[in-house]
């Protein structure tokens, strides 16, 4: 659970994401298809109260919907209930293993096989269709019947926020969630058996946590292809919500990016800044606001402030997950093994790989920065200063050509071991793609003569290069020289031109 001293990132923020659009454009497309939608999400999105945000976002989207009220807001009173053929399906039965198609379970009834299970249940109508049926002006016992009859005029989208639903507990195995389970099963074996066309069939919009419903209930509603659709917040968000979550916020820039110096550095420490923070946090973008509104963009303060963030959330550092595989994170749900992993927060899919939470492997304390934090944070500078030094590395290799001492294909054999295929006829070409490290070697042995500044420039570009190419970290001084030397280049070549 978020501190009052954490920033967080606001439900309308979170909606505006285009990973998060995405999802819900799929579930409200699927809705308007005529499906029931179970979409599940991490228990801290319930937390945090984005769950509620998501949920109500999609079902205003529907032309006709209606939201079930809450327990407790409806009072059960006893009615006379006319028996429907439907009414065992909110009953205590309970979840089958091995099941076939949901509704099976070998019975052998007189007459036409129906989808529907057993007897009715003695104790009447639970008390989340005596809810439902308030809304409707039904009989409870009857609410499902008229919701699919053939000249119902109203065929709305059923609302249910299942983390909202008593912990009261049916079926053989205690589980929760058994009275959502059965309402959806209802629906979906009455409109099979009214033989509703998609745009008339009402559909139920189950929102909830994994632990809210039975464990077999995700798995055995995706078999039903063309009425049910299951959505998981698994790879929801990705590389592209973080940066544009983060370019927001630059507004306020009062760290180390805006203290000062040239347009091209404060341009350059700001994306560093925006890239590492959503490297470290992947998918856990309330943690990137927090980290984000925290550092001031140095290397030397970022373990304390990430330290500092993940101390004021409920993801204890040492959760455990089971192994993670790389092809986990390309499936459109987590793998059963990592589900309890996954709800918790411990791990998620982000660009097509398994993440796990920066809790998990963040040092508890001790001296030295975690192996993974070096890397993370290398690769998120490589990604933003890679551009900035190829596009050096090459004008270098354009001004060698002017100051070389040596015939260019004599240089091209020496120094340049990934040659074009017409390096012989035209070895300029193959030059200008001489590396970085070619480039001053050729210097070093006197077949170029680059003048101080641009030979300064190439060591610079040189050590940078390396350092990312051994997933090291660029320190503050590094970095600020880098940037100061890339400003004065680029004032010498706007004059030279």
């Amino acid at each position: 659970m978020r501190g009052s001293e954490v920033r967080g990132l606001t439900g309308d923020e979170l909606a505006s994401l285009p990973g998060v659009r995405g999802q819900l454009d799929r579930v409200t497309a699927d809705l308007a298809a005529g499906r029931n939608c179970l979409w599940l999400l991490p228990d801290d999105m319930v937390v945090a109260g984005y769950a509620e945000k998501l949920h109500r976002t999609v079902l205003a989207r529907s032309p006709e919907h209606l939201q079930v009220a809450e327990p407790g807001a409806v009072r059960a009173e006893p009615v006379p209930v006319k028996p429907s053929p439907y009414a065992h399906l909110t009953a205590d039965v309970p979840l089958l293993e091995g099941f076939d198609d949901g509704f099976d379970i070998g019975w052998d009834l007189p007459g036409p096989r129906r989808e529907s299970p057993p007897a009715p249940h003695a104790g009447g109508p639970s008390e989340l269709m005596t809810r439902l049926a308030k809304a409707l002006s039904a009989d409870p016992g009857r609410a499902v019947d008229e919701l699919t009859a053939p000249g119902a005029h109203w065929r709305p989208v059923i609302g249910i926020r299942a983390w909202l639903e008593p912990d009261t507990r049916h079926g053989s195995a205690g589980e929760r969630g058994h009275d959502v389970a059965r309402l959806v099963r209802a629906l979906d074996a009455a409109v099979k058996d009214a033989g509703l066309p998609p745009e008339q069939r009402p559909r139920v919009m189950v929102t909830g946590r994994l632990r809210d419903l039975p464990p077999q209930l995700p798995d055995e509603l995706e078999l039903e292809l063309a009425t049910t659709s299951v959505h998981w917040w698994w790879g929801t968000v990705g590389r592209l919500d973080s940066a544009t979550l983060l370019d927001g916020l630059r507004g306020a820039d009062r760290h180390r990016a805006a203290m000062g110096g040239t347009l091209l550095r404060t341009r350059v420490l700001r994306a560093l800044r925006s890239e590492v923070v959503g490297e470290l946090c992947g998918a856990d973008l309330d943690l990137a606001v927090d980290l984000f509104d925290r550092w001031d963009g140095s290397d030397r303060s970022l373990d304390e402030c990430l330290r500092a963030c993940l101390a004021a959330r409920s993801i204890g550092r040492g959760v455990g997950c089971p192994p993670v595989s790389g092809g986990s994170a390309l499936l459109h749900k987590p793998p059963s093994a990592l589900r309890e992993a996954w709800a918790r927060g411990v791990v998620q899919a982000w660009e097509g790989r398994p993440r796990l939470h920066p809790a998990v492997w963040h040092a508890d304390g001790g001296e030295g920065r975690p192996d993974q934090l070096t890397v993370l944070v290398s690769q998120a500078q490589a990604r933003v200063l890679m551009p900035w030094i190829e596009e050096a590395r090459r004008r270098l290799a354009e001004l060698a050509l002017s100051y070389a001492n040596r015939p260019v294909r004599e240089l091209v054999e020496l120094h340049v071991r990934n040659r074009l295929k017409d390096h012989a006829t035209r070895p300029e070409r193959t030059f200008l793609c001489a590396e970085a490290s070619e480039l001053e070697r050729a210097c070093l042995r006197g077949h170029v003569s680059l003048p101080a500044d641009e030979r300064l420039l190439l060591a610079t570009v040189v050590r940078a290069r390396n350092t990312l190419a051994h997933r090291k970290v660029l320190s503050d001084d590094r970095l600020d020289d880098l940037c100061e030397k890339l400003t004065t280049a680029d004032l010498r070549w706007g004059r030279d031109t």
